[in-house]
């Protein structure tokens, strides 16, 4: 058995033996900072203790606000989350201090208008491969806290199966969610103007969206994109340079947060039989013109993490982040 073998499977068992995320609603609680996710998914619903966002693909989207609570003891970076079986502290975890739903898109759209905001822009966020629906709401809470949203932020929740052995299921998923996002966007730059951030897999459904937008010839939706930022982004090189080339007007700025040191990014490129994913370039000068900002990441990664997800992972990188400009 090769050396990648064993490391793509003993990462898998490692993945498939660590605790998932749960929503945990503790209502009353008025310890932590709350802060509101809205969610747009078109995961099937499962009713298990009230109705949550399961891995199956829906045939449509559903709509949610979550309100969740940082707690005080929050470290940049972190999801602080209760160990399995443990009753949640909000003092010390990400809890759930509130859940609503919308009953439909436009009852969405005007929930999300109503939310403070400095500037007419919101936030969507796509999570990447391996991604249950708490991982992703807890997930962008965190960054929102972190980085200082003043935008409202939106979770474009898509049905991962939430299973470290099931990219190609996930890889599907991808291209059966083109058109709710596309649905999403559609409606939200109506009222709005959208920046989009996508981490991992979740770039190749950016992407994707984007190009069939462009192919429908949509320009009013694009022109609504104020920006795009992929982090890590699971594509093959050539793959993004021939969508980019389909996306016009192809929005600005332009974003891609990479490094070399992304272990989950070697192992996808090894099952793909190429050298390297888009997420392991240094410079726009491998990208044959395309109007694109590489920040590499890769002084930025912590010792024994991945370097998956330093953008927001990280505490230097989330500093440099709040620091650097550019990338808003």
């Amino acid at each position: 058995m090769g050396f990648r073998v064993f490391l793509l499977l003993a990462v898998l068992a490692l993945a498939a033996c660590g605790p998932r995320g749960v929503l945990q609603l503790v209502r009353g609680t008025d310890v932590g900072v709350v802060q509101p996710i809205f969610v747009a998914s078109n995961r099937a619903l499962r009713h298990e203790g009230g109705v949550q966002f399961s891995g199956r693909r829906g045939d449509a989207l559903h709509f949610a606000r979550l309100d969740v609570s940082v707690p005080p003891a929050h470290r940049d970076g972190k999801v602080e989350r209760a160990a399995p079986g443990v009753a949640p502290d909000p003092g010390r975890h990400f809890v759930l201090s509130g859940a609503y739903a919308y009953p439909t898109l436009g009852a969405f759209v005007r929930g999300v208008a109503q939310a403070p905001a400095v500037r007419d822009e919101v936030f969507v966020y796509v999570h990447g491969y391996n991604t249950n629906n708490a991982e992703a709401a807890y997930r962008l809470a965190q960054m929102a806290h972190d980085f200082d949203a003043d935008v409202p932020v939106i979770s474009f929740s898509w049905p991962s199966g939430a299973d470290p052995r099931g990219y190609v299921y996930d890889r599907d998923s991808v291209i059966h969610s083109r058109d709710a996002l596309e649905e999403l966007l559609a409606a939200l730059t109506r009222e709005t103007q959208v920046y989009l951030v996508a981490h991992s897999m979740g770039s190749q459904l950016v992407m994707e969206t984007l190009r069939q937008i462009s192919i429908a010839g949509n320009m009013r939706v694009l022109r609504r994109v104020s920006g795009v930022t992929l982090i890590s982004p699971d594509i093959d090189p050539d793959v993004f340079a021939a969508q980019a080339r389909r996306i016009r007007p192809f929005p600005q700025p332009f974003i891609l947060m990479t490094s070399t040191r992304d272990t989950i990014l070697d192992l996808a490129a090894w099952v793909a039989g190429r050298p390297r994913r888009l997420g392991e370039i240094t410079s726009a000068d491998d990208l044959d013109g395309l109007p694109v900002i590489v920040v590499d990441l890769s002084d930025y990664a912590e010792t024994g993490a991945t370097g998956h997800d330093t953008a927001f992972t990280a505490p230097r990188a989330i500093e440099f982040f709040r620091t650097f400009h550019g990338v808003r």
